[in-house]
């Protein structure tokens, strides 16, 4: 019985873990547009134009190793987005995350990415984006929190008092 229950645990972590998927290449592109995060701090940077840029960035997501794959409880939310571009369309996504990298190919598929690959990105890019992404501010709204104002109470309504069952109406002259 021992056994049997063992590996079926074993089955069953084995396939949790995701089978690793070879993508296509990340193709050339004419513009990389930079976003973060709804709501998050802008990045000084919002569009790639340089050509050579550009090609270090699509050899950067090529260089990484084939271990590609979709995560069990769906897909990894980055913090900051690559859209490469060409002709006026989109040919990949790529994102980055604290601890991982993204890209959205058909599907979205992630990998674990360490400090190190992360600050080599933010070197192409120009920008710190280890810094960016590990900052307390990194999820949250640059723009200040509203505060509530108080609202007045409400004036009771003829609705709020209903006439009694059987009462006459009123006539005014």
């Amino acid at each position: 019985m021992r056994k049997a229950c063992f590996a079926l645990l074993s089955c069953l972590l084995v396939t949790g873990c995701g089978k690793h998927e070879t993508l296509p290449e990340q193709g050339a592109a004419d513009v990389v547009t930079v976003s973060t995060l709804a709501g998050a701090p802008k990045l000084p940077l919002t569009m790639i134009r340089d050509k050579d840029r550009i090609s270090a960035l699509v050899a950067f997501v090529n260089s990484l190793p084939n271990r590609w794959s979709i995560p069990w409880y769906g897909p990894s939310v980055g913090q900051v987005y690559f859209e490469f571009i060409s002709k006026g369309k989109s040919v990949g996504i790529f994102c980055v995350g604290q601890d991982f990298f993204g890209r959205n190919v058909d599907k979205a598929y992630s990998q674990s990415a360490s400090r190190g690959q992360i600050e080599e990105l933010g070197k192409l890019v120009d920008v710190d984006v280890w810094a960016y992404i590990n900052s307390k501010d990194a999820g949250q709204s640059s723009e200040p929190t509203a505060t509530p104002t108080p609202t007045a109470t409400p004036k009771p309504t003829a609705a709020a008092h209903p006439t009694p069952a059987g009462a006459a109406p009123t006539r005014h002259p």
